[in-house]
C-alpha cells in the first residue's frame, strides 16, 4: 500500500509539473489525482519541492532507462536502433515538449535544486547517447570519432527539434529535423 501511495504521488505530481510547470503546478490537484490526503505526502516528502525533484528524477531517469538502455543490450545495429528510437513519435509529448527542458527553461535560474538536478539529468542524457556512440565504435559500426562533442550535437538537435514541434504545433517540425540529423549520423556509419 505505501508503495502505491508514493508511487501515486510520483506520477500525480510529474503530470502536473509536465503540465503546468512547477511553479503552477497545484498541490490540491496532485493529491486529488493521487488520491492521496496531504498527511500521506509528508510521511514520503517534506514538501512540495521535495517531491517534485524526487518525481522529476525518477520519471525522467526511467524514460532514459527505457529509451536507452536496451540498445546497449544489442548484440549489433546500434546507430539504427538509436534512429529508430528518435524517429518513432509515439514516444514523445510534442504540445508538452521536452520535461527536462521545461524545468531547466522554468527553474535553473531561480533555485539552485532544481539547477543542479536538471544538469545532472542533461548530463545523463549526453552520456546515454555517448555510450550508444561508443559501443557502436567498439563493435566496429561506427567511425572513430569525437563522441563528446557529437553526442552534445546529437542532444542539442534532439531538444531543439522537440522545442520546434512545439512552438509550432507541428510535429512534422521534428520529423524533418530528425531526418536531417539521422543522415548525419548514418554518414559515422562503417560501410
Amino acid at each position: 500500500m505505501e508503495n502505491n501511495t508514493r508511487k501515486n504521488l510520483i506520477d500525480s505530481a510529474f503530470d502536473e509539473i509536465y503540465s503546468k510547470g512547477y511553479q503552477g503546478a497545484s498541490l490540491t490537484t496532485i493529491l486529488k489525482n493521487a488520491k492521496v490526503h496531504k498527511g500521506s505526502m509528508y510521511h514520503f516528502f517534506e514538501n512540495k519541492k521535495d517531491m517534485a525533484l524526487v518525481c522529476i528524477k525518477e520519471k525522467i531517469y526511467e524514460r532514459f532507462v527505457q529509451r536507452y538502455s536496451l540498445i546497449l543490450t544489442l548484440e549489433s545495429g546500434y546507430l539504427e536502433a538509436f534512429i529508430d528510437g528518435l524517429k518513432d513519435t509515439t514516444k514523445r509529448d510534442f504540445n508538452k515538449g521536452c520535461p527536462i527542458a521545461n524545468v531547466v527553461q522554468e527553474m535553473s535560474n531561480i533555485d539552485e535544486d532544481f539547477k543542479v538536478l536538471m544538469e545532472e539529468i542533461y548530463q545523463t542524457f549526453r552520456k546515454n547517447i555517448k555510450d550508444i556512440l561508443d559501443i557502436a565504435i567498439q563493435k566496429n559500426e561506427m567511425k572513430e570519432c569525437d563522441t563528446t562533442k557529437l553526442a552534445l550535437y546529437i542532444a542539442s538537435t534532439i531538444e531543439g527539434a522537440i522545442l520546434s514541434a512545439k512552438a509550432t504545433q507541428n510535429i512534422q517540425d521534428y520529423v524533418d529535423v530528425i531526418d536531417i540529423l539521422s543522415s548525419y549520423i548514418m554518414s559515422f556509419k562503417k560501410s
